[in-house]
């Protein structure tokens, strides 16, 4: 068997040039040689024969070894006939002619022609002399068929070797592969030409001794027979193996497949497994790993995570610390995946990677907490690539690191979660697989972005199938559905509940402007009560009649508007956006039936949106619906819960709240307040006088009079009964000023009542932060205090001089 040497590079280095052109030389030394040696023999005519039967016949029929270059020829067979019939001469030439026959019958091999025909040429002559010197002049009639074997054994051993050798040397030079590895493809089916070798030489040249050199064409069909044979039961192999090949293949594209559509979920790409594999296969061949083991390595890469399968999305995903019950979860995965792979019978040890790949050098990694060497090479190999490469990957639950994070992270865990060598030599070598990466097209690029107008992909993951970014998408769908639901939920304040599902909608339906519009309650028009994104502050609490425009037929209609002229809405909002807008889309927000308000996304950049976001859009609305009619009801409900409902003045309870502001401001700032205790006079000679329902009136009134005499960052509020307190943001210096102009205007004013008007006056009294105490229990007895005197200061006036003007006092006695 003979390894035609083929020469498919575009360019040769110098050293197989000089090769090439030393053998080359060779060949031709040899083929003259060869040719006068030969025509000064007396059987020129038999050589003829025997070189026209080799080269027209037998040369071109040999046997191609599955899975190899390498072919198996009954040449070499003539050849060693030619060595015991003509000598070195007509070996030599019938080895050069031939093999330049057998070359240029095939293209590939033309240009390599000169090489292959010397190093036959080369072997022919070695091994014929070395028989020569070893046996002499041994007759072929006389000797016995194992003797003749012995010679032919080894005739056969030192061509191959000779032939094997130089073939071996121009392909390692050629394919720039150790010498030994090209052995290793070689030797086994040199093995078996040499034996078929060896076995019809002693046949064929017994039989020509015994009889005559015509003999050797009776046993052309014998040889062809066995040819044959051999050919049929090979072609069966190769057949057979490639049919396991191809089975395999698919098996492996199916598992892949499989593989990345479940990875899909997870933000993880084909690119990423590519590159962990250039990772991967890099440092297992410097720490010498055998082919299985790389290849177990290419196979876990693909399926190390395939184990997710039994962790629920919620865990995978979470954006917080897991809990220790979710992390012990998040820990079957590796157990679940090993046993996954067990059942498909890898030929090479995948499960040992997949189940280890999360073990850490110390010990303190799961799930069988190996430490150390005791953790198989392949995972540790697998462990350092994956972790660095998935690190610089953007996840819905983290950041991505820089390179320069990722390097340190490595470096911090060396000799704790990773093995320092491979550490070492990952680091060593970062930069040629780098360079690998960059070659093959499979260099880093933004992930996770949402599919954008018209069911396009988003930059970044071009190189991911549409099928796999459409399970993304579908998985980002599923968490920011989950997060919305979870969120609103439990929050109870419609601007946090509004803040977080506005956000998280922009993860999966894209939009410029989001607004929360919300029914009022006082009227039938629709306020934009909550507005995210682009004109947020030309939008805010803009209203539009019920009816009017895309968000009020919505709300009046209850039914959803899709892809409508944003102006239809701005126009009747009479906001005016520096920049136009394409589209909008508003669903209606109902809880029971009743309709709450609207949710509308308008859009700059798309011209349409798709029948999946207005899916999105609906489902968003049935999650958000009972989260908004809570948070509603409860401002609501703490506004009612802080406010007086006779009055509409805050109550006893949002003055401490007010109190509490004040003063958080005061200490931050080094300032003062003052808190002002007014009580009315008189008040009772109304109720006595006039009813119960005279003296509500009076206290309506007077909570508008009292907010007439304050700014309008003070605070007036109605203690209890007909007592109201202030909280003014002045100093000692200002407060006796301003409540005494309170003061002189309630007592002047005239309320009236069933065509009657009466008069009250109030009593006043204050004390001011820092100054007369810090607390509003301590500041509300001091004020309450100084308005008992003054209320006994103005009793006494009012009682020792009836001649006071009416006019300063009022027509009421003072209580």
């Amino acid at each position: 068997m003979r390894e035609p040497y083929s020469n498919n590079e575009q360019g040769l280095q110098w050293p197989v040039e000089l090769a090439v052109g030393v053998i080359g030389l060779l060949a031709v030394v040899f083929s003259i040689w060869g040719l006068v040696g030969s025509f000064s023999s007396k059987a020129l005519i038999e050589w003829s024969v025997l070189a026209g039967v080799t080269m027209l016949m037998v040369s071109r029929v040999d046997i191609r070894i599955p899975n190899r270059p390498s072919r198996v020829s009954l040449s070499d067979t003539f050849i060693f006939i030619a060595v015991f019939r003509f000598g070195v001469y007509g070996s030599v030439l019938l080895a050069v002619l031939e093999s330049l026959s057998n070359a240029l019958q095939v293209k590939e091999r033309r240009r390599s022609a000169m090489v292959n025909a010397a190093s036959v040429g080369l072997s022919a002559f070695i091994s014929s002399q070395l028989v020569s010197f070893l046996f002499a002049d041994i007759n072929t009639a006389t000797v016995g068929i194992g003797e003749l074997a012995l010679v032919a054994l080894v005739l056969a051993v030192s061509f191959y070797t000779v032939n094997v050798g130089l073939t071996s040397l121009m392909t390692s030079l050629r394919e720039r592969r150790p010498a030994s590895e090209v052995l290793q493809d070689i030797v086994p089916w040199s093995l078996v030409s040499l034996v078929i070798g060896t076995l019809a030489t002693t046949l064929v040249v017994k039989l020509i001794a015994v009889t005559s050199f015509w003999a050797f064409i009776t046993s052309l069909p014998i040889l062809m027979i066995t040819y044959h044979t051999y050919k049929v039961y090979l072609d069966k192999v190769e057949t057979s193996n490639r049919h396991a090949e191809e089975m395999a293949d698919l098996h492996l594209r199916t598992i892949e497949a499989l593989a990345i559509a479940i990875d899909a979920k997870d933000e993880v790409t084909h690119d990423h497994v590519r590159r962990v594999q250039i990772y991967a296969t890099g440092l297992a061949r410097m720490f010498g790993l055998s082919d299985p083991e790389i290849e177990a390595l290419k196979a876990g890469a693909l399926l190390h995570d395939i184990g997710k399968l039994a962790v629920p999305d919620y865990i995978l995903n979470k954006p917080g610390i897991l809990t220790p019950a979710e992390f012990e979860k998040m820990k079957v995965h590796t157990i679940v995946g090993a046993e996954i792979l067990e059942r498909v019978g890898f030929p090479y040890p995948v499960v040992p990677v997949v189940r280890h790949h999360h073990e850490r050098w110390d010990g303190r990694g799961y799930p069988d907490s190996l430490k150390g060497d005791e953790i198989p090479m392949t995972a540790r190999i697998l462990t350092v690539s994956d972790c660095f490469d998935a690190v610089r990957e953007e996840r819905q639950y983290r950041k991505a690191m820089t390179r320069g994070e990722a390097i340190a992270m490595l470096k911090e865990g060396s000799g704790t979660v990773f093995d320092p060598a491979i550490i070492a030599a990952f680091l060593d070598h970062l930069d040629d697989f780098e360079s690998q990466i960059r070659e093959e097209g499979v260099e880093r690029a933004s992930v996770g972005a949402p599919l954008r107008e018209g069911g396009e992909q988003a930059a970044g993951s071009a190189s991911a199938p549409m099928v796999y970014e459409r399970i993304r998408s579908a998985h980002r769908e599923v968490i920011a559905l989950y997060d919305i639901a979870q969120t609103i939920g439990t929050s109870l304040d419609l601007r946090d509940t509004f803040a977080v599902f506005s956000s998280r909608l922009e993860d999966i339906v894209s939009y410029t402007t989001c607004v929360l519009y919300l029914v009022r309650t006082d009227s039938t028009e629709v306020e934009a009560a909550h507005v995210a994104g682009r004109d947020a502050d030309r939008l805010k609490g803009k209203s539009l009649p019920s009816g009017a425009g895309i968000t009020g037929w919505v709300v009046a209609n209850r039914h959803a508007m899709h892809n409508c002229d944003p102006r239809l809405d701005f126009d009747v909002l009479k906001v005016e956006t520096p920049d136009a807008y394409k589209t909008a889309t508003v669903v209606p927000l109902m809880r029971d039936g009743a309709i709450l308000g609207a949710l509308a996304l308008y859009s700059a950049e798309l011209t349409a949106y798709t029948s999946d976001h207005l899916r999105l859009m609906e489902a968003v609305a049935k999650l958000a619906s009972d989260a908004i009619a809570n948070a509603v009801k409860h401002e609501r409900t703490e506004t009612s819960a802080l406010t007086d409902p006779l009055t509409g003045l805050p109550n006893a309870r949002a003055l401490r709240y007010r109190f509490e502001e004040e003063a958080d401001r005061a200490r931050r700032h080094r300032d003062t307040f003052a808190i002002v205790m007014m009580d009315l006079d008189g008040f009772k000679a109304v109720n006595d006088g006039y009813g119960h329902q005279a003296g509500d009136l009076v206290l309506k009134e007077l909570s508008v009079l009292l907010h007439a005499h304050v700014r309008s960052n003070d605070f007036v509020s109605r203690y209890a009964g007909d007592e109201f307190v202030a909280v003014l943001q002045v100093g000692t210096d200002e407060v006796e000023e301003l409540a005494r102009r309170i003061q002189t205007a309630v007592d002047r004013h005239q309320f009236g009542f069933a065509g009657s008007k009466v008069s009250v006056g109030v009593s006043v009294g204050w004390a001011c932060f820092g100054h007369d105490g810090d607390t509003i229990d301590t500041l509300l007895l001091a004020a309450d205090r100084a308005m008992y005197a003054d209320k006994a200061k103005r009793k006494a006036a009012f009682n020792q001089d009836a001649r006071i003007n009416t006019s300063d006092l009022g027509q009421f006695p003072v209580m």
